[in-house]
């Protein structure tokens, strides 16, 4: 299994109606309907503001996966409702937009420790300071879940803080950690949390 996320931002004073259409997509076929292999482990849809970032565990490199997605029905109605509330719009069944898509919303895996899979989720974006983002996301990279685990995507200046514990404890951003390093840090709501057999 290999974890992803693409991140992409959504108009002004879209961010409710955004959110509303994220939740609101039917679930997925998960599986190659030629092999019967499964691509997508689990998806989960985060926002904060105007910052919408989508954390994907797969089998397949990720372009595979966003081309199975984009195959789908229920996905092409939903990029459809979505793309008047996006800054920088694109068409995922356009080959050289999706390209441009890739090129500009997946974020790297910076780090990642402990136990995955099904547990709960959380997030916190953190905006770094000029030229700190690789410092922010080692000060992040440090932090150890004891009952779960962590990963830290990052993209130019963003950088998400995901955790994955049994405990019920909300996303709290580590301020005093970061402060030298970043200018913004605000916990994500986690909108929408898909595993395969299973829907939150």
């Amino acid at each position: 299994m290999d974890r992803y996320a693409l991140t992409f931002p959504v108009r002004a004073g879209s961010e409710a109606v955004v959110a509303e259409i994220l939740s609101g997509y039917a679930a997925l076929a998960v599986c190659r309907p030629e092999t019967g292999w499964a691509l997508l482990e689990r998806t989960s849809d985060f926002m904060a503001g105007r910052v919408v970032v989508r954390v994907v565990d797969i089998t397949c490199p990720p372009s595979d996966a966003v081309r199975h997605l984009a195959g789908q029905p229920q996905i092409q109605a939903m990029e459809q409702r979505l793309r008047p509330h996006l800054v920088h719009d694109h068409d995922l069944t356009d080959e050289a937009s999706f390209r441009r898509f890739l090129a500009t919303a997946v974020m790297r895996v910076a780090s990642g420790n402990g136990r995955t899979g099904r547990l709960p989720r959380r997030a916190v974006l953190y905006e770094s300071l000029p030229g700190h983002a690789g410092e922010l996301a080692r000060r992040l990279a440090g932090i150890t879940v004891v009952s779960g685990g962590t990963t830290v995507f990052r993209r130019r200046d963003l950088v998400v803080h995901l955790t994955e514990a049994d405990d019920e404890t909300p996303p709290v951003p580590l301020v005093g950690l970061v402060a030298p390093f970043a200018r913004l840090a605000r916990p994500m709501t986690l909108v929408t949390d898909r595993s395969v057999g299973a829907v939150a």
